[in-house]
């Protein structure tokens, strides 16, 4: 399976706008990975990586607590939880209250100790193999994406909007094997300033091979035509009948 060769053939697809990266867990000294750079968040490698760095984040390396945990890299001591309390319902008002945390922080347990380090590189360049596939980009852009990725099966498709992006576009998608969708959060958005307009969406390999065989058919949304010609189509469909 060669991943890097995926890179082109959906940045064409989708219109993107910026590279899609690879995430890859890894053993403590896997070959292939990224060497480490230093203190860094994973909102902020997420982001080098659309722009064509490789970074490697490890528990020594992890620039954020909350990332280390979501990323299954390491555990909030007790005194260190206390301090999260009080960052996120009394500082920055994320929650209303020390219930409201936890509940938010039930949503999917992290994956930890499953590995050494988290590798982050643009997907046409990664030398490991991926085990999600990031996307950044504009909502039409992304919604592409979703279709792609339900055209074999159909039903619904599951996701996680609470929490940051760590979790949301990459501890949950690993957890559960459904799609990682982040509305970005007002800290991976400080730290590493994405753009406005931009979301991020977050694919499991396994539902990747799904998306490149949807592609390989030759399978392509029309162009956009416009408000009139969108309701001769829908006119053109016929009458619905009354429940």
């Amino acid at each position: 399976m060669e991943w890097r060769s995926w890179s082109n053939i959906l940045k064409t697809a989708l219109k993107l706008d910026w590279e899609p990266v690879a995430v890859g867990f890894l053993g403590p000294a896997q070959d292939g990975a990224p060497a480490s750079s230093g203190k860094v968040s994973v909102c902020q490698a997420i982001r080098r990586a659309t722009e064509g760095a490789c970074v490697t984040i490890t528990a020594e390396t992890c620039g954020c607590p909350g990332g280390l945990v979501n990323l299954g890299l390491g555990q909030t001591p007790a005194a260190g939880k206390e301090r999260l309390v009080e960052f996120l319902v009394e500082k920055e008002q994320v929650f209303c209250s020390r219930v409201a945390l936890h509940r938010g922080q039930q949503v999917v347990q992290p994956p930890l100790g499953m590995a050494g380090q988290v590798a982050f590189a643009p997907l046409g360049a990664a030398t490991f193999q991926p085990d999600l596939v990031l996307f950044l980009g504009r909502p039409g852009q992304l919604h592409e994406l979703v279709g792609l990725v339900n055209y074999w099966e159909g039903g619904a498709l599951p996701t996680d909007l609470s929490g940051p992006a760590c979790r949301t576009a990459i501890g949950y998608p690993v957890a559960t094997g459904n799609l990682g969708l982040s509305l970005l959060d007002f800290g991976a958005r400080r730290l590493a300033e994405f753009p406005g307009e931009a979301l991020l969406m977050a694919v499991p390999l396994h539902r990747m091979i799904g998306v490149m065989a949807a592609l390989a058919t030759g399978r392509r949304r029309p162009e956009t035509h416009g408000r009139e010609e969108a309701e001769r189509e829908i006119d053109a469909l016929g009458p619905v009948e009354k429940a």
